[in-house]
């Protein structure tokens, strides 16, 4: 009786978390749809073009790679989960945007939360953004060159 009540409450907790997840994604990525209707992503993007040139990414690549960075990475997976589905991110892009956000995702969160405990927030947002730069660009280049390689 215990392992059936066990899986009950294993069932519910996670519609639940799946139901808050939804309710989290649907209405962000209703306003990205609407955002890219009225050509507001471009106007964004158009910010950082120098980094991802500098990153070896396209255009493309700077909505997803913003959203997980400063949100965090539910909403940058589905953003990039998005974008991939649509074809405006090949496998490469897709690994090197995963390697940027496994490193500084959630910066406005994370930042937050360990400058209650006394770090101080410029020095954690431009080391890990620093070093997500520079390690996404090794990365880049290493792929490049194993890529150039086999062909």
């Amino acid at each position: 009786m215990e392992i059936m009540m066990l899986l009950f409450e294993t069932t519910i907790n996670t519609l639940l978390s799946l139901a808050r997840l939804a309710l989290l994604l649907i209405p962000v990525l209703i306003l990205i749809e609407i955002a890219r209707y009225y050509q507001m992503i471009e106007k964004l993007t158009g910010r950082v073009k120098g980094i991802l040139r500098f990153l070896t990414l396209p255009q493309e690549a700077a909505f997803p790679l913003l959203g997980g960075l400063f949100f965090g990475i539910v909403l940058g997976s589905a953003l990039i989960i998005d974008y991939a589905r649509e074809g405006y991110l090949k496998k490469r892009d897709l690994l090197l945007i995963g390697i940027f956000l496994s490193i500084s995702h959630s910066v406005v969160e994370d930042t937050f939360i360990f400058a209650v405990f006394g770090a101080n927030p410029v020095v954690m947002i431009g080391v890990r953004t620093i070093l997500a730069i520079i390690i996404t660009r090794i990365a880049a280049s290493l792929i490049d060159y194993y890529t150039a390689k086999e062909a």
